[in-house]
């Protein structure tokens, strides 16, 4: 291990591939890290106590400061590599765009992996059971997140302008994950042309293929109907109508 920033992720999370295509578009030096969310080592509480108390990836380790959530890693790395402004913004009102658009994420088109998740995930973990309410609730949520940012993408090339920033690869990996499991129909890509314009162009960026790699493989294996072997019993997947205290 040199003295690099190590980079704690997995590559079927889609947060952790944002963070990751950015280190890799603007050339930060780190060392990476694979968390074992397969069998849970994420949700064990030594895990917990030494580097984020929600068990959740990415997380960022630079000397003795660990930082976590996406947003903030990839503000932290901008920061600290002064990587291109286009990233974060050069101007006062670009960087506001950019966070708005953050913030927005977490509790929209983030909420909406609950579709990927459940469809693809859940049985892997609690076994074949009725997973339509989180699917449901999943779909509901992407659609009317993909509502929102056709519009914006009417207007721009990208998410927060006509350059590129963080928050289209926040949004892109979002998508790359319901294109890998087919959550997305032809008829949902039809009704929003622009976020498959959108789509299509940052898929062929430097280093999409190469971080999307994994969730493509996982994608395949389920629709071909194989089970992904898996230890883990708990989940943090957004979007969950399941009742607390049952197992699972």
């Amino acid at each position: 291990m040199g003295a690099n920033i190590r980079f704690l992720h997995h590559p079927t999370s889609q947060p952790c591939r944002a963070v990751h295509q950015l280190m890799l578009e603007a050339g930060i030096p780190f060392d990476e890290e694979i968390v074992n969310l397969m069998d849970g080592e994420n949700e064990t509480q030594s895990f917990k106590d030494t580097y984020n108390p929600t068990g959740q990836v990415p997380i960022l380790v630079d000397g003795d400061f660990v930082v976590w959530e996406s947003p903030a890693i990839a503000s932290y790395l901008a920061e600290k590599f002064d990587i291109a402004d286009n990233w974060f913004g050069a101007t006062m009102q670009q960087r506001a765009l950019i966070q708005q658009y953050c913030h927005w994420h977490s509790t929209t088109l983030r909420r909406g992996a609950g579709a990927f998740f459940y469809t693809h995930f859940a049985e892997c973990i609690w076994g074949d059971r009725d997973y339509s309410k989180e699917i449901e609730k999943g779909k509901y949520t992407l659609l009317e997140s993909m509502g929102v940012m056709e519009a914006w993408l009417g207007t721009s090339k990208y998410l927060c302008g006509d350059e590129i920033s963080f928050a289209d690869l926040l949004s892109f990996h979002e998508f790359m994950s319901h294109f890998a499991g087919k959550i997305i129909t032809d008829a949902d890509w039809g009704k929003h042309p622009n976020i498959r314009k959108w789509f299509d162009a940052i898929s062929e960026r430097p280093h999409t293929k190469a971080v999307s790699e994994m969730i493509m493989a996982v994608g395949a294996m389920r629709l071909a109907g194989d089970l992904i072997p898996m230890t883990r019993k708990t989940s943090l997947a957004k979007g969950t109508e399941i009742t607390p205290g049952l197992p699972y």
